[in-house]
């Protein structure tokens, strides 16, 4: 149809020019003239079957290549056409030199027997050659090249035509700012191929308006091998990311193939790698605006189909084929980031884990859900268990008590020995039958007795009974307990000795008569103590249990509140601001829900004799640099904390999780029971042990209570939050891995925890310490950041649409929370109870004006008496409100210090 149409028109030209032409030669020649790129173009087959050279700059081994043919040769077949396809690979890595590339088409060309459709260039490395060079048969062909080009440079060949595929470099460079905002360095990667030398010249033109940013960019990257590459990729700065071209010849021109090098460069890396290719997207690199091999493919397959259509390619015009933004949703929030800066066109990779990202809210109402019902399912368990204990032990106490009864009347057969004593004789006469049945009858003194019989520890209690003895002036029934051995051959046992005191008189005046019967009552006391245990056990059971309940229903129910609460709030509000805020609080309640399970499963996994232990090797410098940024604005005004990390670099193998559970719970123990002083936190190697510590200058233990501290749902101050759990789980995993631990306390003075556990490797360096991979996301609103710290201020705002979508809220608990979110979140304004539950709002003030000179701080209160305000502004106040509080007043006051900072 389309030759018709273009017929027709030739038609028209000839009955116009013979208007004005009455010459029929020239008729001829202009009919010749336009009829000409038909003969140049097409032939008489059919139309359907074509010839096509797919020129490539790379190997035919490469990824890009295969993804590039097979797209062509797909919308070919998809729109009716059979094609012959032949195949040269130019291979730029090995012949990097344009010479040596047209030697190559040169001679591939001039051995062509057969009619060519289109000849198809992709990428700079075959594009350059077919734009410098061309000849009589060359030039035959109709000629679509898919790739970038120099700024300016003109295409004078009338048979070429194409698609210049951009980079994306200047939008991978915003875009990875916004994503990652710490961002102090920018390194730009590509070989020393054409493909790679273009890019890099593209790179720097693009980027020298953005040089004077304050963010340092870093051109190429110089290594004579792969393992020189790869110490590169491990020493990158922190707060910093790559925009990476190609990397596949090193400068000795050594050539890898990017399946297996880019892996390694990918596990090398700790920073984004951001691209310009749409490989290894989802797979490690970041992503980025980037050429698709797809697309690029389908629209020269399309200008393709124009020419089989009879255009011709000097007609057709170049067109510009703009980058696609292509993300990696995972990896970005993995690293640190933001994907909410992205553009609304990306395409995003890791689908399954944006839905997690896009559907937090449903995952965690299901979630919160699922531990309450699991919460709740071990409550009944523990419960039961915990009853049928109960009952049993009840049953067996009954049975022994009874017995206990029955036994301490009747006089046993075997093990007896028969005695009196004459007071003015003073001997004691002893009848024992030894273990042949034989009786023998033995006299022994008091001091014998104390020395022979008596096992030394009861001596002094056998002689006050032996005294009080000697005071009784009346008929009286004794009985005494000792421990004691009537044999020299045997052991030490418990005895019992039950006699009558009788008072005898004569002509020499009173005296005291004393017959006695001693049994051996060692089974019996062993039974007692037994006994004994069982009845502590069960009482002590019966008090973990009311602790368990108690403690575990109150830390429960507190973050459920919150959660249902703020879920309710969710489901109302339609302001996505306000939604966020309300996750945010959501989240943290489910984080104090999510860690209370994790204590009782893991109490469940001590009594079930199940507990999981993970070694890994890591560096404890770095991971004592996580510690100190964790807990270092948790301390208390007036309370330091000190870090005791001796070497700059040590590598060991153990748990980390598990380490880090013990000293977390070390640490908030310390910091709760610390008012003033300090925290001290480090480590020493002892030998193939690691000593870990946390020292404090808190309140300190008493003796009584030292051996209590690890007691499950053990609270030492009643008065502090908590379910008592932490100490004994700590306990727990430091017997498991065979730990040696203690408690050194002083009542007053402080504690001293330590506990030494083995590594099987401990590798120390003084020399050089390693990098650290912590990174700090933070977020910088254009609105006015206002932070609440007011229970009842809170709710307000956050419900206030209106002031939603006018200022950036936010809410803080304590003045400990406070102090921490001012120093991460920067606020211009807060707004503060007085009325602070832990550290004083004035002392809360106090603080922050520490580290914040220029933040405007509302003062709240009910007490709105003239020596209140005074304390309020004396702290470091603005401005001062009563309760309650009236929204025009403090939207005054808000204006007015936004209208003051501008």
């Amino acid at each position: 149809m389309l030759y018709i149409c273009e017929l027709i028109n030739v038609l028209n030209i000839i009955i116009m020019i013979n208007t004005y032409r009455k010459s029929s030669i020239f008729k001829l020649i202009v009919l010749l003239f336009l009829l000409s790129p038909y003969y140049a173009f097409s032939d008489n087959r059919n139309p359907l079957n074509k010839t096509v050279v797919y020129v490539s700059s790379f190997n035919e081994t490469n990824h890009w290549a295969i993804t590039c043919k097979e797209t062509i040769m797909k919308k070919f077949v998809d729109n009716g056409y059979s094609i012959k396809l032949l195949e040269l690979y130019l291979n730029e890595k090995i012949n990097p030199d344009l010479k040596a590339r047209t030697e190559i088409v040169k001679d591939y060309f001039a051995k062509i027997n057969e009619k060519v459709d289109v000849v198809m260039a992709f990428d700079y490395g075959a594009t350059d050659v077919f734009l410098t060079y061309t000849d009589s048969i060359i030039s035959k062909y109709p000629i679509i090249f898919v790739s970038e080009l120099e700024r300016g440079r003109v295409n004078n060949k009338k048979n070429v035509t194409g698609i210049i595929s951009d980079y994306g470099v200047g939008q991978v460079y915003k875009t990875g700012l916004r994503i990652f905002p710490n961002t102090n360095k920018v390194y730009v990667w590509a070989d020393k191929s054409p493909t790679g030398q273009f890019f890099m010249k593209e790179a720097k033109y693009i980027l020298k308006g953005y040089e004077n940013d304050g963010i340092e960019i870093e051109y190429g990257v110089d290594a004579n091998s792969k393992e020189e590459l790869l110490l590169k990729c491990r020493n990158l700065e922190k707060n910093s990311f790559v925009i990476f071209s190609t990397w596949q010849v090193d400068n000795r021109e050594k050539r890898y193939l990017a399946q297996e090098l880019y892996p390694q460069i990918i596990a090398n890396t700790k920073v984004p790698i951001l691209n310009v290719y749409d490989g290894f997207i989802g797979e490690g690199f970041v992503g980025g605006f980037v050429q698709s091999a797809q697309k690029n493919a389908a629209a020269a397959a399309a200008k393709a189909m124009r020419v089989f259509n009879g255009e011709i390619p000097e007609k057709m015009t170049i067109d510009n084929l703009l980058p696609t933004p292509i993300f990696d949703y995972a990896k970005i929030i993995n690293l640190g980031g933001s994907p909410k800066f992205l553009p609304t066109n990306t395409e995003p990779i890791n689908l399954w884990k944006a839905f997690f990202l896009s559907h937090t809210l449903l995952i965690i109402m299901f979630l919160a859900v699922l531990i309450g019902l699991i919460v709740v399912l071990l409550l009944r368990i523990r419960n039961r268990r915990l009853n049928r204990r109960i009952i049993e032990k009840e049953k067996h106490e009954k049975e022994l008590e009874l017995n206990i009864k029955l036994l301490s009347f009747a006089i046993p057969s075997l093990k007896t020995v028969f005695c009196n004593f004459d007071e003015r004789e003073k001997i004691v006469q002893l009848i024992i039958t030894d273990y042949n049945g034989e009786k023998k009858t033995l006299k022994y003194t008091i001091l014998d007795i104390c020395e022979k019989i008596i096992e030394p520890s009861f001596v002094e209690k056998f002689k006050e009974f032996y005294n009080s003895l000697m005071q009784i002036e009346d008929h009286h029934e004794f009985q005494f307990e000792f421990i004691g051995k009537f044999l020299e051959d045997e052991a030490y046992s418990w005895w019992q000795v039950r006699g009558i005191v009788e008072i005898n008189e004569d002509t020499n005046g009173k005296y005291r008569l004393m017959n006695a019967i001693v049994f051996n009552i060692e089974n019996f006391k062993l039974t007692e103590l037994k006994l004994n245990e069982a009845l502590e056990k069960s009482i002590q059971s019966e008090k973990l249990k009311s602790n368990f309940i108690s403690n575990i229903s109150h830390e429960i129910r507190t973050p459920l509140n919150a959660i249902i609460g703020f879920t309710n709030l969710i489901t109302e509000s339609e302001d996505k601001e306000e939604q966020l805020e309300y996750k945010k609080i959501v989240r943290e309640n489910n984080d104090n829900l999510l860690n209370l399970v994790n204590d009782i499963i893991d109490l469940s996994d001590i009594e079930t004799g199940f507990m999981e232990i993970k070694r890994v090797k890591f560096d404890l410098k770095q991971y004592f640099d996580e510690i100190e940024s964790v807990f270092r604005y948790k301390m208390k005004d007036g309370v330091d904390l000190i870090v005791d990390s001796p070497h700059k670099s040590c590598i060991v193998y153990i748990d980390k999780d598990r380490l880090t559970q013990i000293l977390k719970e070390l640490m908030e123990n310390a910091i709760k029971f610390t008012e003033k002083g300090y925290i001290k936190i480090g480590y020493e190697v002892v030998g193939d042990k690691i000593r870990f510590y946390v020292q404090d200058t808190g309140m300190g233990i008493s003796n009584e209570n030292i051996s209590k501290a690890f007691n499950r749902f053990e609270k030492l101050d009643s008065y502090k939050s908590g379910t008592g759990l932490g100490l004994s789980i700590t306990k727990a995993i430091l017997d498991y891995v065979g730990a040696e631990y203690n408690i050194e306390s002083k009542e007053g003075e402080g504690t001293l925890f330590w506990a030494k556990i083995k590594s099987q490797i401990i590798i120390i360096d003084d020399e050089n310490a390693k990098d650290t991979n912590i990174e700090v996301e933070y977020y910088d609103s254009k609105k006015t950041k206002i932070l609440v710290a007011d229970d009842r201020a809170c709710p307000m705002f956050l419900s206030d649409k209106a002031l939603n979508e006018k200022y950036d809220i936010s809410c803080a608990k304590t003045g400990v929370d406070v102090i921490e979110k001012t120093i991460i979140e920067n606020p211009d304004i807060i707004l503060i109870s007085l009325m602070s539950y832990d550290i004083g709002g004035n002392e809360t003030i106090r603080k922050i004006r520490e580290n914040n000179k220029q933040v405007f701080i509302i003062a709240i209160s009910e007490i709105i008496t003239p020596l209140e305000k005074e304390k309020a502004f004396f702290a470091g106040c603005n401005e001062f409100v009563g309760m309650p509080i009236e929204k025009e007043e403090l939207i005054k006051i808000i204006e007015k210090v936004e209208q003051e900072k501008d």
